[in-house]
């Protein structure tokens, strides 16, 4: 609460100090100004220092546009005390008031922080400079150092500062209204509370006061106006983030984040536009920049935006690679056996048989407990890669079911088929030689259950999974190192009967 009371005391103590001492109403006034201009510089700093880590650097543009304001009001002063002169237009200043902006539109015409990318930034700077070089070509176009010569060049130095004031008020509103992040709302509330107030404030001021019969400061009351819009940032800049209570569109957030890199360039072809008549190669030059600024900032975004996908898609790939292969083998895992089995059973046109392998490590533990796990994760590894080795069909997928079992699908396969892939898996797995003691085959070898069935809507790829899983045991149960089948049959008349041959 105290801060609007000292913004309250400075205006009544200015309103005060004109009408006590009318004889000394202009040095009143330039003292409130470079008071109330000082009390926002230091408010800046302060908002600087409580925009978080890492701190927001565009509240020093936001400084840099009032320290130029402050130059365009020493040059006014110097206009008056030193070179008595007191024309209200003198061109020095008014080219400050002008420029001061500048600063302040580069932050107002920037991305949000995550997009910010060099090209951008010195795609600004070229911008920004250009319209420095407008700036001063449309203000000395209108008016000389000494000053506007007669009514209608002041007025349309009036009309010049609405219009960049106008336009920088609304894209400042903008921007505050359409964001997301604490520190934007923070940072654009203190640009609009300023650009907003000035915009209204200046209008009036420059219209109904200046260029109404009271050309010099300190001749009325009304100079206070002037206090109002630095008064207002302070309040807004020393005032802690509130809590918001409303929160814009998402659509129109980015909507507004993605047009804003367009008001500088909008502004270069504006005052290109209105130097043309006495500058046509410069003002013609500008509106061309500003078309090639907005299509080349376009253009780059756009070639970002076709990177960010590709990385995007990459990154999807190997995060899809993660959930569906093994980690140990590299072959697919449970979770991509069970997509495939089931994509394959109710593929539209199924007409032929889809067989299934289950192959179990035999007497895995016991391999385990002799040699280690490390060993027993290296044995599945050279197991994983002898079974891809050994020459499956393009169309046949093997993934590791889970611990010492792997599984092998194979569409439009019949059972005697299915059973010669799996005895030529069992012999590959056996002429790896790997050293197993404790098999009664001295060697490491694998037990495989084999089911085949045609897909029916009567029953599902679960039927054929446990079909090929009691294959393996009867395989398990007749001495290991061997091929079961469950034997062919329709999945909706399973014939799950001791009619299965053991190969």
């Amino acid at each position: 609460m105290k801060y609007p009371v000292v913004a309250a005391t400075i205006i009544a103590a200015h309103v005060a100090a004109l009408v006590l001492v009318p004889e000394l109403g202009m040095a009143i006034s330039y003292t409130f100004f470079f008071s109330v201009t000082g009390l926002a510089m230091a408010s800046v700093v302060v908002a600087w220092r409580r925009s978080g880590t890492p701190r927001d650097r565009r509240w020093w543009l936001l400084l840099a546009s009032l320290a130029l304001w402050t130059v365009g009001m020493s040059l006014s002063a110097r206009q008056n005390y030193v070179l008595e002169n007191s024309n209200p237009a003198p061109g020095d200043s008014m080219f400050f008031y002008i420029l001061y902006v500048l600063p302040v539109l580069v932050s107002v015409s920037s991305a949000p922080v995550a997009a910010r990318k060099k090209w951008a930034m010195a795609i600004d700077l070229v911008l920004a400079s250009l319209l420095g070089v407008l700036f001063y070509i449309r203000t000395f176009s209108i008016v000389s150092l000494e000053g506007a010569v007669g009514t209608q060049a002041a007025v349309d130095v009036a009309y010049m500062l609405d219009f960049e004031n106008s336009c920088l008020a609304v894209a400042a509103l903008l921007r505050y209204v359409a964001t997301d992040r604490a520190d934007d709302h923070f940072y654009f509330r203190g640009v609009s509370a300023f650009f907003v107030t000035y915009a209204l404030s200046g209008y009036f001021y420059n219209h109904y006061v200046a260029l109404g019969g009271h050309p010099e400061f300190g001749t009325s009351p009304w100079d206070v106006l002037l206090d109002v819009p630095f008064l207002a940032l302070f309040l807004a800049a020393t005032t802690r983030m509130p809590q918001r209570y409303w929160h814009a569109p998402v659509y129109l957030v980015r909507f507004v984040q993605s047009a804003s890199p367009t008001f500088l360039a909008m502004s270069v072809l504006g005052f290109g536009l209105m130097v043309i008549p006495g500058y046509p190669i410069l003002g013609i030059g500008g509106a061309i920049a500003a078309v090639i600024g907005i299509g080349l900032r376009g253009t780059l975004a756009q070639v970002d935006l076709v990177e960010e996908e590709f990385r995007l898609a990459r990154s999807r790939d190997e995060l899809q690679g993660l959930v569906f292969v093994d980690s140990l083998t590299g072959l697919a895992n449970r979770r991509a056996l069970d997509e495939r089995l089931l994509r394959e059973w109710h593929r539209p046109g199924q007409q032929d048989p889809i067989a299934l392998l289950m192959i179990d490590v035999d007497q895995f533990k016991e391999f385990n407990d002799r040699f280690g796990h490390l060993a027993g994760d290296e044995c599945l590894r050279t197991i994983a890669s002898a079974l891809l080795r050994r020459g499956l069909r393009a169309g046949d997928f093997i993934a590791r079911f889970g611990g010492e079992e792997f599984a092998v699908v194979a569409p439009g396969t019949n059972l005697p088929d299915a059973v010669a892939l799996a005895e030529g898996l069992r012999k590959e797995i056996q002429s790896l030689s790997i050293v197993h003691p404790l098999s009664p085959f001295d060697v490491v070898t694998i037990s495989i259950g084999v089911a085949a069935a045609h897909a029916t809507s009567e029953s599902g790829p679960l039927d054929l999974l446990n079909a090929a899983d009691r294959a393996l045991y009867r395989a398990k149960q007749a001495g290991r190192n061997r091929v079961a089948s469950q034997g062919d049959g329709r999945m909706n008349t399973v014939r799950l009967d001791g009619s299965r041959s053991i190969g």
